[in-house]
């Protein structure tokens, strides 16, 4: 090989890939990121007109005319207005559900009910919130539009899963739980949180949810949950035994 061929093999393996309509590397970067910065302002946008109106008042002409372009290139992002609500809503629920979730793992030694009844009770809270049920519902409706559903589930439930799974890995390592299917204790863990109030806030019936009900529930929840997966028998919350009942009743 001669010292030609070599540095004309370097400038070679320098330049930019390029693809076959010309397009490099760098110019496809810049490309998504417009395109990232873009589909951002338009759910920010979204949001104000959401908050202010509502999913039944506000309109694709309304959110296009405040970003200063056409319904084409909303509609170019987002199919319809209803899947734009739900990644609005998602945005938000999922940046607080992180919040309220981030560093759970780190309070593996403490007492696993104290633990689980503050964020069961914080997520329960966030998830009776009106645009999350919204967001649930359209989800529902929509869920096969652009993977709506699955785009959903990750971004709430999913990001719970995942924080529980944590948490009950450095539970068990501490010793405060006892859980061998750690992924299967995570559903049943949210499934049991949400059992008593969320389908009936998502069905729109029964009485008004006030925060005592939902701490309630939530304690219920955590307690049959402990039962089945608390290390120390001593921290499962003991229920009055038959002796104590009778002399109660005798009383």
């Amino acid at each position: 090989m001669t010292v030609r061929t070599v540095f004309k093999s370097a400038e070679c393996s320098s330049a930019p890939t390029m693809s076959v309509n010309g397009e490099t590397d760098e110019t496809r970067r810049m490309a998504r990121v417009r395109t990232e910065t873009k589909r951002d302002a338009i759910l920010e946008t979204a949001a104000q007109v959401f908050q202010e109106r509502g999913l039944e008042g506000a309109s694709m002409s309304e959110i296009a005319k405040r970003l200063g372009g056409s319904k084409a290139t909303l509609y170019g992002y987002f199919p319809s207005k209803e899947e734009l609500f739900v990644h609005v809503a998602l945005r938000v629920a999922g940046q607080q559900i992180l919040v309220m979730l981030k560093g759970l793992q780190d309070r593996a030694a403490e007492h696993p009910r104290t633990v689980l009844l503050d964020v069961g009770k914080e997520l329960v809270g966030r998830v009776l919130a009106e645009d999350a049920t919204t967001a649930y519902r359209l989800a529902v409706s929509y869920g096969r539009v652009g993977n709506l559903g699955r785009i959903f589930y990750e971004a709430g439930p999913g990001k719970a899963i995942e924080a529980f799974t944590r948490y009950f890995e450095a539970a068990t390592a501490a010793g405060r739980l006892a859980v061998v299917d750690i992924d299967a204790a995570a559903h049943h863990l949210l499934a049991l949180l949400e059992s008593e109030i969320t389908y009936r806030r998502t069905l729109q019936f029964g009485d008004e949810i006030t925060r005592d009900a939902i701490d309630k529930s939530v304690g219920r929840a955590v307690d049959v949950f402990l039962a089945a997966y608390v290390a120390d028998s001593r921290l499962t919350p003991q229920k009055p035994s038959r002796q104590s009942q009778s002399v109660k009743k005798t009383a």
